[in-house]
């Protein structure tokens, strides 16, 4: 049986194809049996220089060039048809580039690996054939050349990209050509420009900022500068699983990726995605389609570097146009035998023309001899400048804009020179303006309300001012000239040691004339309150020259501030216990004073600066602060003047109580146009009054309420009172002259109901009374509360009417409690009763349950029920809800009463219709808690 091999050997000689490995580092082929049959070679392999000599000569340097290209790493694509000289004669072969691998060499790519097989002559091919082709190559040139005239001319970038992606869509039909940008990391790429062709959707706003890593083997691909060229996504290696996911989902199913390279790095690259169609890409594509990549990579960089040179350009044209001197460029003329005879102006910024008065066409471009009479003078200045090399400083005044200038003019070139000059006027009038001031001080040092003496270094006393004399009560200046201040008398020896070491000293003496002695000869006589600033006097250099003292007399300035201040003191004293607060601001910019009580009115910290409050009233009530900046606002507007109102202003160290303030304020100047808007406000507490009308407003209205209530109660106790003994009195009487039994024995019983019922308001309206007086008493023992319960029940279950069952809820637990006993009874009872009287069918239960730390006792009835808004109200006194009911309305009230005071809750649950259920709890103690 034939081998694999043989098989090979005889379909490879048959379809006249071989392999072909170029080893780089080597330097020679490796071939396959067809190769080296067809070579005629002894062994299998042949040296890169051999095999290029069997080429034909035409197509030999093509071939060359094109193999010494696919050495380099950064082209992963070559394909070639050519004639060599064979053992049969001239034949044609074809031969592709297959797969490379990067060996460990410094050639990059050591090794190739393509096929090759023998076709029929290019010449023979069919000449219709060969001219399609060749309009091909001229159409893809003309698109090159294109592209080139676009960048060349002054267009827009973006524009001249587009037009070339669209060129290379018109080609490539039926789908996408764009360009993908990495960032300055490299770490993410994205689709800046995108052509489609019609019915393919744009991918470009979803190709946003993708990370690399999620592409790594196109990623690597790309900026190792290898191209990605897919006859098939089939082609695509293991490891590119991720991208083959992508562009599936694209619907890609041929694509051709270059890199953009600018000098030594990648930034991008361009790519063609063919969309529902496959082609078989062939090098006159790729070189092409890389042509126009480099295109747009040298382009794109020429024009940075055009626009950077743009923005140089202005940058230096703002610099000279907006700098704040004057620039001038001059060119010096020489005649025929080369002799300066004039200069021209041949530049100036925009400063230069308003320094000197006159429009840059008078005189930008035109020689001196046409804009000056004194030419001739300037020009020799100039010209001195050029012999010596250096620079000259000098001032000049233009009377037309009246500008004084100091010029530097200096000359960068052989008859060239550049002036620069800066506007002096300034100065020039500091100087002159110096020379006043010093006249002006010696007036002023004469003249000034302040005494000023003068000292050497050593303290000898130099001069003294007018005011001086006067202060120390002098006939002449010269009966002091010569003292030592070191020796005065009433100076410390602390503030003469400070005078030594500081540079700046003040202080404060109770001068005295009757210790001045022989240190001078003084017409006063008394005590002054002196105040005295010493300074230091330095030189240029810095170096120390003797003192200056400056002196006021305060006696009488003093004072004044101490009666100014008893006031203040007496007033903020006022201010404290009448809690009355003042504050006089600029409502514009919020500055002024206040006191410390219009802070603490505020609910402020008065080290608060002012202008943190007025305007921001944190501590106000929101609806007061609302008030008060509304009216701010109208002041502003100039519509109101006034404002009195009662503020609240929250309590300090609370959240939700409040303090009232009577706030009073009024505009008193209004200058809004000089930016003055100047309030005085005056505020004050009035909590206390508020308390106080609100304590008597709730007096007053107990006291009506107490006024409507006796009225009530007395008009209700007439007629509770009258009812049962009316019904006694009346059926007493029948009960004389009765004679039947049965008559009898009702008579009685009517008579002992209204007695039971009379007994209970007797009792009602002495526990009232009680609890009025505070004389409610309790007397605590152990109480079995099963057992009370039961005996509630027991003794009540004679009151019941008609179908109505009282029962006491079974299997509770068994609980001992430390209480008054009767008065659980009492309450108890009350709540039975009450349910009997409005139960006509159904069942009344009486119970308790612990909850918690306390029992919860409750009666339950199936009666006529109490709606919501008359539920609180039950428990208020005299409350009656059924009118045709007996009783006072105060057992519920009483009830209350009952069991607050002995520590617990009470209230009811009810729904109109289906009952009540009233309830009350009582604290309750474990057996080791009592104990």
């Amino acid at each position: 049986m034939q081998t694999s091999n043989e098989r090979y050997r005889k379909m490879s000689s048959l379809a006249q194809i071989g392999w072909w490995e170029a080893d780089f580092v080597a330097g020679h082929y490796l071939c396959s049996d067809f190769l080296c049959d067809l070579l005629d070679l002894e062994g299998d392999t042949i040296s890169f220089q051999d095999f290029q000599k069997m080429i034909r000569e035409d197509y030999r340097e093509q071939v060359i060039r094109e193999f010494q290209a696919n050495k380099s790493i950064h082209k992963n694509f070559y394909e070639q048809t050519f004639p060599i000289y064979s053992k049969y004669g001239e034949v044609w072969l074809h031969t592709r580039l297959a797969e490379r691998e990067k060996g460990t060499g410094t050639n990059g790519g050591d090794k190739s690996f393509g096929v090759i097989q023998r076709v029929e002559s290019l010449e023979s091919i069919d000449k219709k054939g060969t001219l399609c082709r060749v309009n091909n190559l001229i159409r893809q040139q003309n698109s090159i050349s294109r592209s080139l005239l676009c960048f060349l001319q002054d267009e827009e970038v973006e524009s001249c990209i587009m037009k070339i992606l669209t060129d290379i869509l018109e080609i490539y039909r039926g789908g996408r050509v764009y360009i993908f940008e990495y960032d300055d990391t490299n770490s993410h790429h994205s689709c800046t420009y995108e052509v489609v062709s019609e019915g393919i959707s744009p991918e470009k706003e979803y190709l946003k900022s993708i990370p690399s890593n999620q592409t790594k083997w196109w990623t690597e691909q790309i900026l190792s500068g290898k191209p990605i060229i897919l006859n098939s996504l089939r082609q695509l290696p293991e490891e590119a699983v991720d991208e083959y996911n992508i562009l599936t989902k694209q619907g890609i199913c041929s694509l051709m990726i270059t890199p953009l390279m600018a000098s030594d790095h990648i930034w991008g690259y361009l790519g063609i995605d063919l969309v529902g169609s496959y082609r078989e890409w062939s090098n006159e594509d790729y070189q092409w389609f890389a042509s126009l990549a480099n295109i747009v990579s040298i382009c794109m960089e020429l024009r940075k570097a055009k626009d950077n040179i743009t923005r140089e350009q202005s940058f230096l044209r703002n610099l000279f146009s907006y700098m704040p001197m004057g620039y001038v460029r001059l060119s010096i003329i020489c005649d025929e035998n080369d002799v300066p005879c004039d200069y021209r102006i041949t530049d100036a910024n925009e400063i230069s023309s308003k320094i000197f008065g006159i429009s840059s066409e008078k005189y930008i471009g035109l020689q001196a001899s046409e804009i000056y009479a004194n030419h001739s003078q300037k020009l020799d200045d100039l010209l001195k400048i050029l012999e010596s090399k250096t620079h000259k400083e000098f001032d000049e005044y233009f009377p037309r804009t009246g500008i004084y200038t100091h010029w530097i003019v200096y000359s960068p070139e052989k008859n060239e020179l550049v002036g620069l000059f800066l506007d002096s006027t300034e100065a020039v009038k500091a100087n002159r303006a110096l020379d006043r001031s010093e006249k002006l001080f010696k007036n002023i040092f004469a003249n000034i309300p302040a005494g000023v003496e003068i000292y050497d270094k050593d303290g000898n006393l130099l001069d003294m001012n007018n005011k001086d004399v006067e202060i120390f009560g002098l006939n002449d200046k010269t009966d002091a000239l010569g003292v030592n201040f070191f020796d005065n008398p009433n100076v410390p020896q602390d503030i003469r040691e400070r005078v030594r070491n500081e540079d700046l000293v003040e202080f404060r003496l109770n001068y005295s004339f009757d210790q001045v002695g022989e240190y001078y000869h003084t017409e006063r006589f008394n005590v002054i309150d002196l105040y005295t600033k010493v300074s230091k006097i330095y030189d240029n250099d810095g170096n120390f020259n003797g003192y200056i003292l400056i002196s006021i007399d305060n006696t009488e300035r003093m004072d004044a501030m101490k009666r100014i201040r008893d006031f203040e003191n007496f007033f903020l004293l006022i201010s404290d216990y009448a809690k009355v607060g003042y504050a006089k601001l600029n409502l514009i910019d919020r500055k002024g004073y206040a006191i410390k009580q219009w802070y603490k009115n505020m609910g402020e910290d008065d080290d608060i600066p002012l202008s943190e409050v007025v305007g921001v009233y944190n501590k106000m009530h929101p609806e007061d602060r609302k008030r008060i900046l509304d009216f701010y606002e109208e002041v502003k507007k100039g519509t109101a003047k006034n404002f009195k109102e009662e503020m609240r202003v929250r309590r300090p160290g609370t959240k939700d109580k409040w303090n009232w303030v009577r706030m009073n304020v009024v505009v008193t100047t209004y200058k809004p146009e000089e930016n003055e808007i100047e309030i005085i406000g005056i505020n004050y507490d009035i909590t206390e009054l508020k308390e106080t009308e609100k304590e008597l407003i709730q007096a007053r209205d107990k006291a009506e309420t107490m006024d409507r209530l006796k009225s009530a109660f007395l008009a209700n106790m007439s007629h509770e009172i009258r009812t049962p003994l009316n019904a006694i009195v009346g059926f007493s009487d029948l009960l004389v002259d009765a004679e039947d039994l049965d008559e009898r024995k009702e008579y009685i019983k009517i008579v002992r109901e209204n007695n039971d019922l009379l007994l209970q308001l007797i009792s009602d309206i002495l526990d009232l009374s009680k609890i009025e007086a505070g004389t409610f008493d309790f007397t605590n023992t152990d109480v079995d509360v099963n057992m009370m319960c039961e005996d509630i029940v027991l003794s009540m279950q004679m009151k019941v009417k008609g179908d109505v069952q009282l029962i006491f809820d079974s299997n509770l637990p068994h609980y001992h409690i430390i209480s008054d006993r009767n008065r659980l009874h009492q309450v108890i009872s009350n709540f039975v009763n009450n349910a009997i009287k409005f139960t006509s069918e159904g069942s009344i239960c009486v119970g308790y349950e612990l909850k918690g730390n306390e029992l919860e006792f409750y009666v339950k009835d199936t009666g006529v029920g109490i709606d919501k808004q008359h539920q609180n109200a039950v428990f208020e006194r005299f409350v009656k809800l059924d009118s045709f009911v007996h009783g006072t309305g105060l057992g519920l009230s009483i009830c209350q009463s009952i069991v607050e005071q002995l520590g617990g809750r009470i209230g009811v649950d009810s729904e109109l219709g289906k009952g009540s259920r009233f309830w009350f709890t009582h604290p309750y103690l474990m057996d080791s808690e009592m104990v």
